[in-house]
């Protein structure tokens, strides 16, 4: 829109009037409107079906208003696009687009001169020439004013995306950019700097980076340097993600350690989506060598920098065991804090939704909700969905339910904490694999189905069997913790975690079986209850004749040494942590959860 109205014939044909962008009830928005000859929709999975419902109802009180459907839910085979309700749809990039798109409606253009358009002629359906998008040059709705007066009256807190390039030279299979796979095209960086001073003078507190390699070019560390500098000067923006490259890992490094020194480090993004050849084959992917990522591992762990790992779960040619395997390799390099793993969305524009790729792979789908963290559900929410890939030829249904629950439990009870340091210990003394660790535990956890551990289990196979029958959702809401909905994993700690005594009495015999020394055994076990944060206590002083923390502190550095038996005290503060639940929970758990912040840090030697 800021785009389009940069162009003196649009403006002298066209007023902008506002933004919709709350989900507010329907007909009221209908009835704050008047007369609109154009409402344009950018859609994409979280208000698809909300935007088809307003439009409809647009469309019935204003039968000549022009709607216009664009954004990455919109594709050329979609059955929406026969709706009498859609006048237009634009494919992929709009700038240039939308703003020929209004000259045709103010009579000023022809409509076959625009490419990458639906239109409707009678009853007829014509699409125009498929080419790629020319956007000649970039303007900004923040420095255009578009967002001034929002800012200023709303009582809300609001976060921005900075957008410095566009385009991805990658092609990964089930990403919307692996259809365009367009040359990277930089933005001009005063432009950028100046949308900097705008989040900043608008004290935006959460900057996100749409960029789809942030740290892909040298000028990228100049820009997050700017962004530390106005950080400085009033406190704004205070946090900053991105996407990151996966192919300069250096500067990502010195990225993030600026950020991080800065305290405004989100945590750094160490993707993968899968550790197997074929898979990633499947999927035009490379990924960096493993070697090189349990460098980085080091370089992160020793500089205190939160960093985490994506895996996609249900990629084609992915199997259990492949997909076990490949979470081991992350544990085995050193990242013990966050492996964030997603299942395989189907989206729209993505080569993964092409008929034939998915017959090549035999890809079966479940409907599921739209899986939203960290919201509190409003019941008169009009339902978004989502498809969830649930089956392929390499993976069955059961396949599927199986690899779903052990990430859950490495995420429940490694990644947040509740056993990491027990199943550290064991790897490197007795040479077991953390993938038989908790595998053992999951079997423990079907044998004792009346143990925390069990009810999990089977809560979570509820979950995932509900998905299959496309009656269920990826999210959960945990008595005690608040309205908030959560993914599974982390609702699985919550739960762990209200009944924290309980649930590791209930282990102990799981446990103490892996250990012929009972005392370095309850020990260790003191020490693992402790260091992580809980809502229930504000520290602990742990008398050990064996020192833990350095241990442990080396092994998260990649330098191994063996434990040393001497007799020690150690204070372990927990003073920050909230005491109330629900806080507890948003402020370790959700906000924490990308770099370890759910660990004690502080840990103090006691003469």
């Amino acid at each position: 829109m800021a785009y389009a109205f940069r162009d003196e014939k649009v403006k002298s044909e066209f007023t902008f009037k506002s933004f919709i962008y709350k989900k507010s009830d329907i007909d009221e928005v209908v009835e704050s409107f008047e007369n609109p000859c154009v409402v344009g929709f950018s859609c994409y999975v979280w208000n698809y079906e909300y935007n088809k419902v307003l439009a409809k109802k647009i469309k019935e009180k204003y039968p000549y208003c022009k709607i216009i459907f664009g954004g990455h839910q919109i594709y050329r085979e979609s059955d929406v696009l026969k709706s009498d309700f859609i006048d237009f749809a634009i494919f992929g990039e709009g700038e240039e687009i939308f703003r020929k798109l209004l000259l045709f409606i103010a009579g000023k253009e022809t409509a076959e001169n625009i490419p990458n358009i639906m239109y409707k002629i009678g009853n007829e359906t014509v699409f125009t020439e498929k080419k790629r998008a020319d956007i000649p040059e970039r303007v900004s709705p923040y420095l255009e004013g578009y967002f001034d007066e929002l800012v200023e009256k709303e009582e809300l807190e609001f976060s921005a995306i900075l957008e410095t390039n566009r385009g991805c030279p990658n092609k990964c299979a089930f990403c919307d950019w692996g259809n365009e796979k367009a040359k990277v095209r930089l933005y001009d960086i005063e432009t950028v700097k100046a949308e900097i001073d705008w989040m900043s003078r608008n004290k935006i507190e959460y900057c996100y980076c749409a960029d789809a390699n942030f740290g892909l070019f040298e000028r990228d560390e100049d820009i997050v340097q700017y962004m530390i500098e106005k950080n400085c000067e009033n406190g704004y923006p205070q946090k900053f993600q991105a996407t990151y490259s996966k192919n300069n890992s250096e500067t990502v490094f010195r990225i993030n350690k600026r950020l991080n020194d800065a305290g405004m480090c989100k945590g750094a993004t160490l993707s993968f989506q899968s550790l197997h050849q074929n898979v990633l084959d499947n999927i035009y992917r490379k990924n960096m060598p493993i070697e090189n990522f349990h460098e980085l591992m080091s370089m992160y762990n020793k500089n205190g920098i939160g960093s985490y790992s994506e895996i996609i779960l249900g990629l084609p040619g992915e199997t259990y065991e492949s997909f076990r395997d490949g979470m081991e390799q992350l544990l085995e390099c050193g990242q013990h804090m966050s492996i964030n793993f997603f299942n395989c969305e189907l989206l729209m524009n993505s080569i993964m939704n092409d008929p034939e790729y998915m017959k090549k792979y035999e890809i079966e789908y479940a409907v599921t909700e739209q899986h939203q963290y960290h919201v509190v559900p409003d019941k008169r929410d009009i339902t978004e969905f989502s498809r969830i890939v649930v089956s392929t030829s390499a993976m069955s249904k059961e396949m599927w339910i199986k690899s779903n629950i052990f990430a859950v439990f490495v995420r429940a009870f490694h990644n947040l904490g509740l056993f990491q340091c027990i199943a550290i210990y064991l790897y490197y003394e007795n040479k077991i694999k953390y993938s038989e660790f908790y595998e053992s535990l999951i079997e423990y956890a079907v044998k004792n189905p009346e143990t925390i551990c069990g009810k999990i289990y089977l809560w979570l196979e509820e979950k995932y069997r509900e998905v299959l029958a496309n009656a269920g959702s990826l999210t959960c809401t945990v008595d005690g913790f608040g309205e908030l909905t959560w993914p599974l994993d982390e609702g699985a700690f919550l739960k762990a975690m209200k009944n924290r005594d309980e649930f590791y009495s209930e282990m102990n015999s799981f446990l103490e079986e892996y250990f012929d020394d009972k005392n370095l055994f309850e020990e260790l076990l003191s020490y693992q209850k402790n260091i992580v944060k809980n809502p229930f206590s504000k520290g602990a002083v742990l008398e050990l004749d064996y020192d833990f923390y350095s241990y442990f502190s080396n092994i998260y550095q990649n330098n191994y040494k063996p434990l040393e038996e001497r007799k020690h005290g150690i204070k372990i503060d927990s003073s920050s942590t909230p005491d109330d639940l629900p806080e507890y929970a948003k402020k370790i758990v959700w906000y924490g959860r990308k770099g370890g912040q759910n660990i004690i840090k502080k840990i103090e030697y006691i003469d």
